[in-house]
């Protein structure tokens, strides 16, 4: 079965996920897509043209819509696309707050919706996960995810998206969601959660530094510190770097997403393993939208479905209310509005 989608939104972050679409030809074909700037759109050198989406998703009548916008119109692109009766991968993140989440999955639940949190696909955190449920360093006890970038004191901040600076949440909320909900695919669901958050930038809105403290079940605990506002070792494909530690030995992951294994009372060693160099990051893209489009074919739940999603995003106010509160919060979903 083939699949027909079409893309709105074609700014700096479209040429990855379209670069993806195009390598999963003739199972998937983009037919259309839609910016306000079509030159953007015509770039690509695939699909139709159009500046305006409802005309787009009338012509083409496509089986999904990507959505790769800011997440202040994902609500009313979303609506559109379901009162057609088309599937939706929606970027994160996915609505600015959770009750305008919650309004997005009601309006489509006539059809499949997925958020596009495609960091979890990142080649080295499948490949984590997979030693993990392999026993390879046993019970897991801690760990340690650092992530730095040095983009947040250029003049100006962020030169590849400038409109970061005026975000009022923007470490966690634009960055950190990506490690909370990578943590909960390799972890599990933590028990409570703390953080604390400053501004180093005073040029910025929102927050730059965060570390967020994540404790889970017989005294399990992680710990992810970042920042966008120092230089790293090596700024490599992974985007940070993290040590697990177990109770029969640890695990090491570079910026490269290179990983070494050191067993309880052995000697650490390389992890030989395929790393993907084509495409987004360890191929995330290339992977997140591989399995939106499976599941539309197969019926499977997707990953990051948008009822699952919402998690994530608890974890993430949660993590701004423990900041700004100073306190350590439970983990309740559902309860966050």
């Amino acid at each position: 079965m083939a699949l027909k989608g079409c893309l709105v939104g074609c700014g700096y972050f479209a040429q990855f996920q379209v670069e993806a679409w195009k390598r999963m030809s003739p199972q998937v074909e983009l037919a259309g897509l839609c910016d306000v700037d079509p030159a953007k759109a015509a770039r690509f050198g695939t699909g139709n043209v159009y500046t305006d989406l409802e005309t787009m998703l009338d012509r083409e009548k496509p089986d999904f819509l990507d959505i790769v916008t800011r997440p202040e119109h994902h609500q009313s692109m979303a609506r559109m696309a379901a009162d057609r009766g088309i599937h939706i991968l929606c970027q994160k993140p996915f609505a600015e707050t959770i009750g305008e989440a919650r309004e997005i999955i009601e309006s489509c639940r006539n059809v499949r919706l997925m958020v596009n949190e495609n960091f979890r696909w990142q080649a080295w955190y499948r490949e984590t996960k997979r030693l993990l449920q392999d026993g390879a360093i046993g019970e897991p006890f801690t760990f340690h995810w650092q992530h730095r970038a040095n983009d947040g004191l250029l003049d100006p901040p962020y030169p590849e998206q400038p409109y970061f600076i005026h975000y009022p949440r923007f470490l966690i909320y634009e960055v950190l969601v990506h490690h909370l909900d990578t943590s909960r695919f390799l972890f599990g669901e933590p028990r409570e959660l703390s953080c604390m958050t400053a501004r180093v930038n005073p040029k910025m809105a929102g927050e730059d530094l965060a570390f967020i403290t994540l404790r889970y079940h017989d005294g399990f605990a992680g710990i992810i510190d970042a920042n966008r506002c120092a230089p790293t070792d090596n700024n490599g494909r992974a985007m940070g770097n993290f040590r697990i530690d177990g109770h029969d030995g640890t695990l090491w992951m570079t910026d490269e997403g290179c990983i070494t294994l050191e067993p309880r009372n052995g000697s650490r060693k390389i992890h030989h393993w395929h790393i993907p160099v084509q495409g987004y990051r360890g191929d995330a893209c290339y992977g997140t939208q591989k399995h939106f489009a499976e599941s539309l074919i197969s019926g499977q739940e997707f990953e990051t479905s948008g009822d699952d999603y919402l998690r994530t995003m608890t974890l993430v106010d949660l993590a701004y209310t423990s900041a700004r509160e100073g306190k350590t919060l439970p983990v309740l979903y559902g309860s966050a509005s």
